[in-house]
């Protein structure tokens, strides 16, 4: 049994290396994938091919991006996760966001694991 800890750093490493495959491959076919933000409103994918089209969206909106695990607290199956988010847009980002410019986002992203994969992510910013 994988250790939910470890994949999530395998899974954010991946992220940085820009490696959607490897992303996806630490993530159940049927993986539920949210992103709370407060205001703004919420977004759910369900599925891997939902969570690549985002996730390669994602990958060219910004030219230098980069996610770090401030701390991770584990309970069972479950992984919680405060993270930091940084990046340079590579084009406007909605109406507050210029291209060159800086982003820098606190949060916090829980996990949920099933059969040694990620089977819920649910980010908060």
């Amino acid at each position: 049994m994988s250790d939910v800890a470890t994949l999530v750093r395998r899974y954010v490493e991946r992220y940085n290396a820009n490696d959607v495959d490897g992303m996806l491959d630490c993530c159940s076919d049927d993986v539920v994938f949210e992103t709370i933000t407060n205001p703004g409103g919420s977004l759910r994918l369900n599925g891997k091919e939902e969570m690549r089209e985002v996730i390669e969206a994602t990958t060219r909106a910004f030219r230098e991006r980069r996610h770090e695990l401030v701390a991770i607290l584990v309970d069972g199956q479950r992984a919680a996760a405060e993270t930091l988010f940084s990046g340079v847009a590579a084009a406007e980002l909605g109406h507050h966001v210029r291209s060159g410019e800086h982003v820098s986002i606190r949060g916090a992203t829980m996990f949920e694991l099933r059969d040694d994969k990620l089977a819920r992510i649910c980010d908060y910013s």
